[in-house]
């Protein structure tokens, strides 16, 4: 039998030096065939697997990664580092309770570890166990009170659960910050009933970038939404329109929540949407002609298609104003099309900010817009648009045609 040859301790050294070198230099194949071949001659040596875990989740092969640093806390079961690292890898792979289990385990032995605080508070606050992140985000800011990303989220914290002066404390903290901080400066509109037009798009695109991961989930498990369905289902059955439709664009497209739905009664759906990652899901589902990250006004703006659908599901409520998008709506709309939209129930006959952020617009406000833009009014449903603290948000479906001059 073939002995085994094993590195001398000088080619150890260098094998691992180099291996290191090539890391850092983002060389990946040649220092992942060296850790490789330094782990099967050394199989106990747990900062070889803790390199390579750094390795493979710089890769985003974060389920090997998870593997790699788990041997590595085997061998090393008090290294609060390859802890921590555990607990990135499990809030990658969607395991986020075990992720908040490795945190608290290097809070146990670093309770100031301001780091593990914040993600840990961050992990608790995705699963909505709010009163957690609040102490969590409180103790990071004891120990950092110009922390940035802490004072946002407990902002956010705050304002999820009502507690409304608390939020505008730390929203302003945020400004205080960062003065030209666009999302703040928008909810300290909304938790003061300022009048706006419209919210800036840094704001827009930053909340749904954020929320593009767990959005679907969101919106349908927990807050019950079912407005393309219910749009779709008028949309079937009603007599003042066609029921197929060549060329169609929907607003605000998200994930393609909506395109999912009416993708069989549209031979070319196309979609927009300000967020680039909600675009990037809703390309996975290859049910669009075309998808395109923009402001829909600005896309409408520089478009020269002509369409006979348009959907806007629960979009106008990130945007005001809704005069100037109905117009160029109006004129890339072909003689037949069908405009369907929802909007957030108003009294009166304008539009507001709301506490939440969102816009809500009043059935007058709408008429209005539509008869000065051209658009006719055929149906107007009142339905319930999502549930927020165990109530329906009241809304409104709309289905428009162009008005003949």
């Amino acid at each position: 039998m073939k002995k085994t040859e094993y590195p001398s301790p000088e080619e150890f050294n260098a094998l691992f030096i180099k291996a290191c070198e090539d890391h850092q230099n983002q060389n990946y194949e040649a220092a992942s065939a060296s850790y490789e071949k330094l782990m099967y001659h050394f199989p106990e040596v747990p900062v070889l697997h803790y390199n390579f875990g750094l390795l493979l989740y710089e890769c985003q092969a974060f389920d090997t990664a998870l593997q790699s640093f788990k041997r590595a806390a085997q061998l090393q079961p008090a290294d609060n580092d390859i802890i921590f690292n555990l607990a990135l890898c499990c809030k990658q792979t969607g395991d986020i309770e075990s992720a908040i289990k490795y945190y608290l385990e290097v809070l146990e032995s670093e309770p100031e570890s301001v780091d593990a605080l914040y993600n840990a508070a961050g992990c608790f606050r995705e699963l909505k166990y709010l009163a957690e992140a609040e102490q969590l985000y409180l103790r990071v800011l004891e120990l950092v009170p110009d922390h940035f990303s802490a004072n946002n989220n407990i902002a956010y914290v705050y304002h999820l659960l009502g507690k409304i002066e608390k939020a505008m404390f730390y929203f302003k903290k945020v400004l205080e910050l960062r003065p030209d901080h666009k999302a703040a400066e928008h909810m300290v509109a909304a938790l003061t009933g300022a009048e706006v037009a419209a919210p800036p798009k840094v704001y827009v695109k930053e909340v749904f970038d954020n929320y593009s991961e767990f959005y679907e989930k969101s919106l349908v498990e927990e807050l019950q939404y079912t407005v393309p369905e219910s749009i779709y289902e008028i949309v079937k059955k009603g007599t003042a329109w066609k029921k197929q439709f060549d060329c169609g664009l929907d607003l605000g497209c998200g994930t393609g929540l909506s395109g999912e739905s009416f993708s069989g009664l549209v031979k070319e759906l196309s979609g927009v949407d300000l967020s680039p990652k909600m675009i990037e899901i809703a390309r996975e589902k290859g049910i669009y002609h075309s998808l395109v990250a923009a402001d829909v006004n600005e896309f409408l703006t520089e478009d020269t298609r002509h369409y006979d659908f348009f959907l806007a599901a629960d979009v106008f409520i990130y945007l005001g104003e809704l005069e100037e998008t109905f117009r160029l709506l109006r004129q890339r709309a072909s003689t037949d099309a069908l405009f369907c939209f929802s909007t957030e129930s108003e009294s009166g006959n304008g539009f507001s900010l709301r506490l939440t952020g969102r816009f809500a617009h009043s059935p007058g406000y709408i008429e209005r817009i539509a008869r000065d833009t051209g658009w006719k009014i055929l149906e107007k449903h009142t339905s319930g648009i999502r549930r927020e603290k165990d109530a329906w948000i009241e809304g409104d479906l709309w289905f428009l045609q162009i008005r003949e001059v």
